[in-house]
């Protein structure tokens, strides 16, 4: 794939942390990091219209269905799901 250079001001911290992975350079590290990172958030947002085509053909959960749901993921080890039509 084609690269393109550009410039990144990045935190002392994540520097450190790139560079702490070893044997790689630094720019396939950060657009290894970058496409999972966007890759993980055009999924949530996928997610997020799947959920409210359903809650548009079907209403959206109830308190006590989406505190269950927020139970299970703690449950899992992730983060709470907030859904935007919460009740």
């Amino acid at each position: 794939m084609k690269k393109r250079r550009i410039t990144l001001n990045l935190s002392e911290d994540v520097c450190n942390a790139l560079e702490g992975v070893g044997g790689r350079s630094l720019s396939v590290v950060a657009d290894e990091a970058l496409a999972e990172a966007l890759a993980s958030r055009a999924h949530r947002t996928a997610l997020l219209g799947w959920l409210d085509e359903l809650d548009a053909e079907h209403g959206a959960a109830d308190a006590h269905t989406l505190a269950a749901a927020d139970a299970l993921l703690d449950a899992a080890g992730l983060d709470s799901f907030e859904h935007k039509h919460a009740a």
